[in-house]
């Protein structure tokens, strides 16, 4: 079994021993991803911005320079009968909050039941902000032409980016009743991975929700339970480090990135990423038979990140909540964020789930 890097020791050795001794630490992690993973924000204090309310939400118009782009964030909000009153939170789902339905399957409606349940959702289009490709399109790069010589930002950052802006937005009080701080930020999948390294790089987000993000997002990259025998089956393949490097998935990342072979060359893993999300809320949430995402792993990092939690003070501030099945967004997990997030937020004690329990052993690091 490889060892994990440990959270609470610097680079040059020393130990986290106080809060401000892990302020400084994970300063020190933040960087090793930005440099080594994610990619670097480039310089963007000379933005102009300014936003225009839309029947669908809000048109973000960025100016930079010459170069100018556009972007939209839809807007969902709580029906004036809503049994709860404003100000209300705000659930920031990058790609669509709503389950995966293949052709014959029904039309989801979790946008409105986290509306009628006291939740605006802004939802933002990744197309539109940067392309999920390597071609490197969208609002962002319109501003920021991608350059593997300068900042190399993948993606994810770039999303980070459009996410800050809606954010400003809600902080400026463009809608006065909905609460800046009180904000969510979840995707599924790559949107998933993405939902946590926003989580890191805006501390503004008071909850964190990556669903099945896998390798680049919660998932350990240093184990992978491939073969184990579960009640429910045998693990099969998860997504290895080389997939990540690969046409279709390199651009989330920065070029120094790809430098990485072996998970045990990495100066990380991602329970470091997770433990940044702490003392704010982060709930892990998945499926115990979606293999790919390395499901088991994703929960090393949630149990090596709760140390973190732990040491702050926090234990109550992460959660996790597994059901069964595959690679979604269910009507379970969705009742399982908005039941985290009543708890976390409103101070409503859940009733259907501890968000400590799993099937999985304990995990012993």
């Amino acid at each position: 079994m490889r060892k994990l890097p440990d959270p609470f020791t610097f680079q040059d050795g020393r130990r986290v021993l106080t809060k401000a001794d892990w302020e400084e630490r994970s300063k020190e992690l933040q960087e090793l991803f930005h440099y080594y993973m994610y990619g670097v924000m480039p310089d963007t204090s000379g933005e102009q911005v300014f936003y225009v309310k839309t029947e669908q939400g809000l048109q973000v118009h960025v100016k930079q320079g010459d170069a100018q782009a556009v972007f939209t964030a839809r807007l969902s909000l709580p029906p004036e009968d809503c049994a709860l009153e404003g100000p209300y939170p705000v659930i920031f789902s990058i790609g669509s909050l709503e389950g995966w339905h293949p052709e014959g399957t029904a039309l989801t409606n979790h946008i409105e039941q986290a509306n009628k349940r006291g939740y605006a959702v802004v939802t933002l289009l990744p197309a539109e902000i940067a392309s999920d490709n390597s071609a490197r399109t969208g609002a962002f790069f319109t501003l920021y032409p991608y350059s593997a010589e300068k900042a190399d930002p993948g993606i994810f950052v770039a999303l980070g980016w459009a996410a800050g802006k809606v954010m400003d937005a809600l902080q400026q009080h463009l809608y006065p009743n909905l609460d800046a701080e009180r904000t969510i930020i979840t995707g599924f999948s790559r949107w998933g991975k993405a939902s946590l390294v926003i989580g890191m790089m805006d501390k503004r987000f008071t909850l964190v929700n990556p669903h099945a993000s896998g390798a680049g997002g919660m998932a350990s990259f240093r184990h992978s339970f491939e073969g184990k025998n579960y009640p429910w089956g045998t693990a099969g393949r998860s997504e290895p480090l080389e997939a990540l490097h690969s046409e279709g998935e390199a651009h989330w990342f920065n070029t120094a990135f790809l430098q990485f072979k072996d998970p045990a060359e990495l100066p990380f893993d991602q329970h470091q990423l997770a433990a940044l999300i702490a003392p704010r809320a982060l709930l892990l949430t998945g499926g115990y038979e979606d293999d790919w995402v390395n499901p088991e792993g994703m929960y090393v990092s949630y149990a090596e990140a709760e140390r973190v939690f732990d040491f702050l003070g926090a234990a109550e501030q992460i959660g996790i909540a597994y059901r069964a099945g595959g690679h979604n967004r269910t009507q379970e997990d969705l009742d399982h964020l908005l039941e985290f997030c009543d708890w976390r937020l409103r101070g409503v004690q859940p009733v259907s789930c501890d968000f400590k329990s799993n099937l999985y052993e304990p995990w012993q690091g």
